[in-house]
């Protein structure tokens, strides 16, 4: 096989040291090379004649034939071609070097090696054996090849001060030929003076001793350019006698600003260039030095960007990587000349705080460092306001080391994470045991997954038209030895972030549907299972083949398995999570978009993704009875789903007052409190036993009746209304409290309200301003002791009240306008489905 031939640079590794070839392998074939491995000396020399390669890396030591046999031999079958032979020892001592290239090695590298570098040295080997090469072809161009290697020679008597020089070592010093004879004296002038002596010293020794010498050091040239060459020299001798001196000058320079530029790039980060991990580590320890020595301390903050995750996800990836860098800038700006703003990695951020005297200096820089972000970013087309977490690390106080600061640090970090974001936080011993706590904690999770100490609750789902349950969610609990039951907040987090949600979730499928096929052998035909499916579950796992599986062993109906994905599981990548969708609904398992409304909602995003289900988040729930935007909000999410022929379930149902205003809106099942917490195995199979239900309205005659709320804070007051509306059949609810009659709202039918509570300065209207946002047909009456026109004015049109009176208001005149009041509810709720005829499902689960 000719080189002509080949497609890639072919290596030959020769080393009895499985690891090593490993590692050469890793560090080359990413970079386009291809890799050729033999562990012995023999094996080297069969596979070279074999395959020819480019390059060999070749192991000093190794049994039978060692390294330097073995390049002599390969040297020996070259028949004068030059293939670089790179020899890797672990003795960097001159007898080996020397013992190295007297058998015809190229170069040699010191073990252990830096892995990175590798490619970059084998390239550059490669070059030069190409320049050889070429330098070999023909003796008529040695001065062309000498000019393309950059590498000059020169010869001097041993009793002579005037010598020969090629043309290339003219062009490296900067001399014209016709007037700069070839002495030593001229090698010496453009060296500078603190290089001058080295240069002296070793050419003498070259002179008497006949001493060989290889020195890098620095010139300037005439026009002063400064240049880096290598010089080597020799004497020849003969029977003993000193002949002739004789030696080369190479031009390395553009060789070390690689090398250099290799060493950066090393040492810093590659998209902001700041600095890494590894320069970062080394300035601590310096820093840490000058401290000790000057009786100071030093300081590390670890900066976290608030909610990254979100731009990545939202903007792309190459608006996060803009962002970074325009963190770094920022950062940079808002640090001293003295200070190392490094990255670590992802968007995590340390700024190194050399030697100070004072606390207040770190307090200073941490400030800056947050009002620094207090402007926003503007990338590409988005503006952005992004914030920063910070923790932060004292020498010697919270570590006496580089490792220990920044782990100090980090703990801070995520204790300002806890507090809210957007703040600093000074690492405190009760941190630390925190972290140790996590990391417990995590090992514990770790050790739970191999010893099953999981086990699965159920809460039921119920159908708002007929009160029964339809379903359950499975819910993972952590029945964690001597401590019971984990809530799920303290180790889903941790399971999703170490991957152990991977394992758990397949096991939640697995034994939930199991279940429900058990359930339903036992009579509950009908009862689907709820299952979530993590983010990271979703995306690193065969989902399609995973559900199929679990059917396919538990017996278990597609249609009884309901999937619950969250918005952000679907986020990172559309397209896919498209088609994993359509593969989900092709087996005929139900999807249900959990926690709507609290991501990226839309009526766009909705159409795009194959869901049947839209859950609405329990922070929707919470305030749909007394907020006027949550009821709001609440019913669109009804509407948009009725819309795309969507069911809804409402999660955190925990009052009778939600249950009505859901059931009234044509919510379809509800979720929560109200009706059961999440259950074990044996509570569930009672409930479903019992045949446990929601009450429906027959069984509430009574709210067919006129219905009046009393809102009042005076107990007299609030009793003569009672008496005072007795006579006239009303159904009558009062109270002192503005929410709980919001609540009474939503539970029962009421046509007319009466407010009366007391002094302006409680905010009497802002509860009927909020009837009349939520439930604007119920007529409103307000009562108070203040005449004045302008309150009776601001009553009528903030809040929409039919009728005001003042006290002491006429009891016939009351009792007649809330006569006339049902009457106009009566009007309007004619034959536009009133409350009394869409009455909710309300009375407690327990029959």
């Amino acid at each position: 096989m000719t080189k002509e031939t080949k497609d890639v640079t072919v290596v030959l590794i020769v080393d009895d040291d499985a690891m090593t070839r490993m590692l050469v392998v890793e560090a080359l074939e990413p970079e386009g090379f291809k890799v050729e491995e033999a562990a012995s000396g023999i094996e080297g020399i069969e596979a070279f004649q074999r395959l020819q390669p480019d390059i060999i890396l070749l192991d000093v030591s190794m049994p039978g034939m060692d390294g330097f046999a073995c390049c002599k031999r390969i040297r020996g079958l070259l028949d004068g071609k030059r293939i670089p032979i790179v020899v890797l020892t672990g003795n960097d001592d001159d007898e080996s070097i020397t013992q190295a290239f007297e058998a015809g090695a190229t170069d040699f590298l010191s073990k252990p090696m830096r892995w990175k570098l590798l490619p970059h040295r084998v390239r550059y080997l490669l070059r030069a054996s190409e320049a050889l090469e070429d330098l070999a072809r023909s003796e008529a161009s040695l001065t062309y090849a000498q000019g393309l290697a950059h590498v000059g020679n020169w010869e001097y008597s041993p009793e002579s001060a005037d010598g020969y020089w090629s043309p290339e070592v003219y062009r490296i010093l900067g001399l014209d030929e016709s007037n700069s004879p070839p002495r030593f004296e001229s090698l010496l002038q453009v060296a500078p003076n603190d290089e001058q002596p080295k240069l002296i010293y070793s050419f003498m020794n070259l002179r008497t001793e006949g001493i060989s010498y290889s020195l890098e050091h620095r010139i300037t040239r005439p026009n002063g350019d400064e240049r880096i060459v290598l010089q080597q020299a020799e004497a020849l001798r003969e029977q003993g006698r000193i002949l002739t001196l004789r030696g080369t000058l190479q031009d390395i320079t553009e060789r070390k600003m690689h090398e250099a530029r290799i060493e950066y790039l090393a040492n810093h980060d590659a998209l902001t260039d700041l600095p890494n991990r590894n320069l970062l580590s080394d300035r601590i320890t310096q820093s840490i030095a000058h401290a000790n020595r000057a009786g100071q301390h030093m300081a590390v903050m670890f900066l976290d960007l608030d909610r990254f995750k979100f731009v990545n996800d939202n903007f792309g990836h190459p608006a996060g990587d803009n962002l970074l860098k325009a963190v770094a800038a920022r950062l940079k700006t808002a640090t001293r000349e003295e200070d190392t703003v490094a990255r670590i990695g992802g968007d995590e951020f340390v700024i190194m705080l050399p030697a100070f005297s004072a606390s207040d200096d770190t307090d200073t820089a941490v400030r800056r460092v947050l009002d620094a972000f207090s402007s926003p970013f503007l990338v590409g087309d988005h503006t952005l306001h992004v914030t920063t977490s910070i923790g932060v690390s004292i020498y010697p106080e919270d570590g006496g080391n580089s490792e220990t600061l920044l782990k100090t640090a980090d703990a801070a970090l995520y204790s300002a994470k806890e507090k809210g974001r957007n703040c600093f936080q000074l690492y405190t011993r009760e941190m630390g045991v925190q972290v140790e706590e996590q990391a417990e904690l995590e090992n514990a999770l770790r050790q739970a997954v191999v010893r099953h100490e999981f086990e699965l609750f159920y809460q039921p789902k119920v159908d708002l038209k007929s009160g029964q349950v339809n379903g359950v969610e499975a819910l993972l609990r952590w029945r964690r030895p001597g401590v019971g039951l984990i809530p799920p907040d303290s180790f889903i987090p941790l399971a999703e972030e170490t991957g152990l949600i991977v394992p758990l979730g397949e096991w939640v499928l697995r034994t939930a549907c199991v279940q429900a096929k058990a359930w339903q052998v036992a009579g509950h035909l009908e009862l689907s299972m709820a299952v979530n499916v993590s983010a990271r579950q979703f995306r690193q796992q065969n989902i399609v083949e995973l559900v199929r599986s679990a059917l396919l062993d538990s017996g278990l109906a597609a249609e009884y398995l309901e999937l619950e994905l969250t918005e952000s599981v679907l986020m990172r990548d559309r397209q896919t999570a498209v088609k994993t969708l359509r593969q989900l609904k092709e087996i005929g398992v139900v999807l249900t978009l959990d926690d709507f409304g609290t991501g990226y909602s839309s009526l766009s995003y909705l159409k795009e993704f194959p869901f049947d289900v839209v859950k609405i988040d329990k922070s929707f729930i919470t305030d749909v009875t007394n907020s006027v935007d949550g009821a709001s909000l609440t019913k669109s999410i009804i509407a948009m789903a009725e819309s795309l022929h969507m069911t809804t379930v409402a999660e955190g149902v925990e009052t009778e007052g939600q249950l009505g205003f859901l059931s009234s809106n044509r919510c379809d099942t509800m979720q929560g409190y109200y009706f059961s917490r999440p259950l074990p195995i044996e509570e569930m199979d009672a409930l479903l036993s019992a045949g446990t239900h929601l009450l429906d309205d027959n069984q509430r005659s009574e709210q067919l009746k006129r219905t009046l709320l009393l809102v009042c804070n005076d107990e007299e007051i609030q009793a003569s209304l009672n008496r005072l509306f007795l006579p006239d059949g009303y159904q009558i609810f009062s109270t002192n409290s503005p929410l709980e009659a919001l609540e009474m709202l939503a539970i029962y039918p009421v046509g007319v309200i009466v407010s009366d509570l007391g002094k302006p300065e409680i905010p009497g209207i802002d509860p009927l301003s909020r009837v009349r946002g939520l439930y604007p047909h119920i007529v409103r009456i307000m009562l108070s002791g203040y005449s004045e026109i302008q309150l009776a004015t601001g009553a009528i049109n903030e809040a929409a009240v039919y009728k005001f009176l003042t006290k002491p208001w006429d009891d016939r005149l009351l009792r007649q306008h809330v006569g006339e009041s049902f009457r106009r509810y009566e009007a309007r709720t004619m034959g536009k489905n009133p409350k009394q005829d869409t009455k909710p499902i309300s009375a407690p689960a327990l029959k």
